[in-house]
């Protein structure tokens, strides 16, 4: 199982377009060394550098962007993935996908992450 394997498994969640909620209340998204390596070969692929954390707000957040804000989307960490798709991570502001995932099924997706990639 590889990193992707795990996000599949992930519904797909529309954040409503402009919102940066979630991103300005959270800080530093936690990551493993696996997710590390890729936000820093996709800033080295990209000729982008890390911004800095202000506050509550993520360091990858880019509110000028025009596809949402957030500069890592493509390699963005499990826990921005997981964010409004299951009842423990809900969106604050009520965006969620067309199947919420069940709390076992986001339970087995952190037995996995744990297992395979700390």
């Amino acid at each position: 199982m590889d990193i992707d394997d795990l996000y599949d498994l992930i519904p797909e969640l529309m954040c409503t377009e402009g919102c940066y909620e979630c991103c300005k209340n959270f800080g530093v998204p936690s990551r493993t060394k696996v997710e590390d390596e890729r936000i820093k070969t996709f800033f080295r692929e990209h000729s982008m550098q890390a911004g800095e954390a202000k506050g509550h707000t993520c360091p990858y957040l880019d509110e000028s962007l025009s596809e949402g804000g957030c500069s890592i989307y493509p390699v963005r960490p499990l826990i921005c993935r997981l964010y409004g798709t299951s009842p423990n991570y809900l969106c604050k502001v009520g965006v969620k996908p067309l199947d919420l995932l069940h709390e076992d099924a986001e339970e087995e997706i952190f037995h996995l992450y744990r297992k395979n990639f700390f």
